[in-house]
């Protein structure tokens, strides 16, 4: 699951590492939060 909110992608659950990986091969900056 996830959102956008404020300006943010926010994403939730097991992929989210995955996710973070392609987010910063695309040349984005992920920031994992949270537990």
């Amino acid at each position: 699951g996830g959102t956008v909110k404020d300006g943010q992608i926010e994403i939730q659950g097991d992929k989210r590492e995955e996710v973070a990986r392609i987010l910063t091969e695309a040349g984005f900056r992920p920031v994992l939060a949270g537990g």
